[in-house]
């Protein structure tokens, strides 16, 4: 029981822990020092750990995960929308 209640716990720190990140990219718009390569690796990586929790059929580590994961997956689409766009303009020499 105390295992399960300490799960618990580390799954909402983990996904209070984003939180900064989050306000701070949504207040400023802006991702420009944050590589696209970091919110990917943490979203593949819990999606292996939500497979291994399952296939060993640990329910308390699934539902443990979900806040971190939903966070994560917020960061990845904050980095999307956010990261700064190269734009190349063509001038036409007359």
């Amino acid at each position: 029981m105390l295992a399960k209640i300490l799960f618990l716990i580390s799954g909402m720190l983990w996904a209070i822990e984003m939180l900064p990140q989050l306000h701070r990219v949504y207040k400023r718009k802006s991702v420009k020092d944050i590589s696209i390569f970091f919110p990917i690796l943490c979203v593949l990586s819990m999606i292996f750990y939500f497979v291994a929790s399952y296939l060993t059929r640990n329910w308390i580590l699934i539902i443990s995960m979900v806040c971190p994961f939903i966070c994560n997956v917020a960061f990845l689409i904050q980095v999307i929308i956010y990261r700064p766009r190269v734009v190349t303009r063509f001038k036409r020499k007359i």
